[in-house]
């Protein structure tokens, strides 16, 4: 049997350090370079429109809406400037932090608090989602409410944990897609702890008798707070889903250690620690005095329910992505964040060594600190370098074109030309928002010439035609190249005035002029 170890408390010179690195992380958090790209600019642009337009223009994206309507009111307090819209990601990413240590608390105890705290606070994914205007940080808040509530309510279900349980169970839905396989899997795991406990009274460790069928009731009751919006996710996910990337597959699964590791030589050195904990997590106990961990081949009971609820919501994902051609993202792993890290902090309990844990667990906290600055201080879009061009040269009545519309709101939104005519391909719309609904379909019957023809027919005389493009996007091909080309026929002395940088920028692109 593995042995317990005694709990010990840190020195004051352990504490300080750890709040430094604490403190370090979340400043950390509230530090990126200007400009917002494609996805900030979007959530911007629908989260200011008045609320009665704001769930009209959510079926064209392709998202639930609770945290555009959040935005929405956060904006109205705090304004639209590139910090203020990012600050409701990184006051959610800060307030997780307590949290952190009370679910690392619950799981693994005292270390295991100071583990779970730390391991968040210095995650280069935590801190660079944390400045990203996008529901991210708020879905990893959620999860990790949601799993405290399931954990109490297990151990003693009354009325406000099982209300509290549907209330996050509707709350997770309302915010991001991909919270419905958290939760399907929270229902097949309440699914099961009751038919185990009904056909053979077997009880998990620490739970309550008739615990798991009330949290199973709690959690279906949750789930029909979505019918009113049903019919909405229906139709998205028939004619939006995600066109911009291909269905996942299972390396996507190993793929993730390397996505929480950030960007940068020192997330190579975080990934391949990641992976040992979570290893140890499952298969490690502390040893004897002379050994420091010892291997189990059957899974440590400690981490089943972590392990399942992470890696089952990964499954399931990428399952359901294979089948219908949704994305598995970077970004849409925010709903087991705090899974990951709780399950790396039992993977440090697993240590009998306490130097050696801390000394695993420094290491881990430098290089996430390390790799997290590197991957938040990259800037995110060349929108700013395109926009500043153009405000400096561009005249009222020139035309700007985005190709591919991708390119447009991060631009736009930076724009201080009056008077321009701004128009995307392909549907000819207007900059602000994306038209996700039959999108690629929509691309393929669009020819490219009639389109160019059609943009110079409104091309007022002796104005100068900008666009804005770049080749390669899910798609289009080289579209936007073509593009070019039509216009350089019809438009003599085309004058490319900024060069993409893919390596200087996450979204990068090309801005050439047609004087009139």
């Amino acid at each position: 049997m593995p042995r317990a170890l005694p709990e010990r408390g840190l020195s004051r010179a352990a504490v300080a350090v750890a709040l430094a690195l604490t403190l370090a992380g979340a400043a950390y958090r509230f530090v990126a370079p200007g400009g917002l790209w494609l996805d900030e600019a979007l959530s911007v642009n629908i989260a200011k429109l008045p609320l009665s337009q704001l769930f009209g223009a959510l079926v064209w994206d392709g998202s639930p809406p609770l945290y555009y309507v959040i935005l929405h009111f956060w904006m109205l307090v705090f304004g639209q400037g590139d910090v203020a819209v990012r600050a409701l990601s990184g006051a959610c990413s800060v307030a997780l932090l307590p949290l952190m240590w009370m679910a690392g608390k619950r799981v693994a105890g005292r270390r295991g608090a100071w583990s779970a705290l730390l391991l968040a606070a210095t995650s280069p994914w935590a801190i660079y989602y944390g400045s990203y205007t996008r529901m991210y940080s708020m879905m990893a808040l959620e999860a990790l409410l949601f799993f405290l509530a399931l954990r109490r309510a297990m151990e003693a279900p009354t009325k406000g944990r099982l209300v509290l349980i549907g209330a996050l169970t509707a709350v997770l839905m309302y915010t991001h897609y991909w919270d419905l396989y958290l939760v399907g899997v929270a229902g097949l795991w309440a699914l099961w702890r009751t038919w185990t406990e009904g056909r053979w009274g077997t009880l998990q460790p620490g739970a309550a008798p008739g615990a798991a069928v009330r949290v199973l009731w709690s959690l279906i009751a949750g789930g029909a707070c979505f019918i009113p919006w049903s019919p909405v996710f229906v139709f998205q996910a028939l004619h939006t889903g995600t066109p911009w990337t291909s269905p996942p597959g299972p390396q996507d699964l190993l793929q993730v250690f390397g996505d929480f590791a950030g960007v940068g030589p020192w997330s190579v050195l975080l990934a391949f620690l990641f992976f040992a904990l979570v290893a140890l997590a499952f298969f490690g106990h502390p040893g004897t005095r002379s050994t420091s961990v010892v291997l189990d081949v059957h899974p440590q009971p400690r981490s089943r329910f972590l392990g399942a609820l992470a890696v089952g919501t990964l499954g399931v994902a990428v399952v359901a992505g294979a089948v219908t051609g949704a994305a598995f993202d970077q970004r849409y792993i925010a709903v087991v964040f705090p899974f990951f890290v709780l399950v790396c902090a039992l993977g440090l309990g697993a240590f009998s060594s306490r130097r050696m844990a801390a000394g695993v667990l420094a290491v881990a906290c430098v290089a996430g600190l390390l790799a997290g600055r590197q991957w938040s201080s990259q800037p995110r879009t060349q929108a700013v370098q395109v926009a500043a061009v153009l405000n400096a040269e561009a005249k009222p009545g020139d035309m700007v074109v985005y190709c591919p519309d991708q390119l447009g709101p991060a631009v736009d939104r930076l724009l201080k030309v009056p008077d321009v005519t701004e128009l995307t391909f392909p549907r000819m719309y207007g900059p602000q928002r994306i038209d996700w609904v039959d999108y690629l379909a929509y691309i393929r019957q669009t020819h490219v010439g009639t389109f160019a023809r059609d943009v110079e027919n409104k091309l007022a005389p002796g104005s100068t035609l900008w666009l804005v493009y770049r080749d390669g996007y899910q798609g289009f091909g080289s579209d936007c190249g073509q593009l070019r080309s039509w216009f350089a026929q019809a438009l003599p002395g085309m004058q490319t005035v900024v060069q993409a940088d893919a390596a200087g920028y996450y979204e990068y692109e090309n801005l050439v002029a047609f004087p009139g």
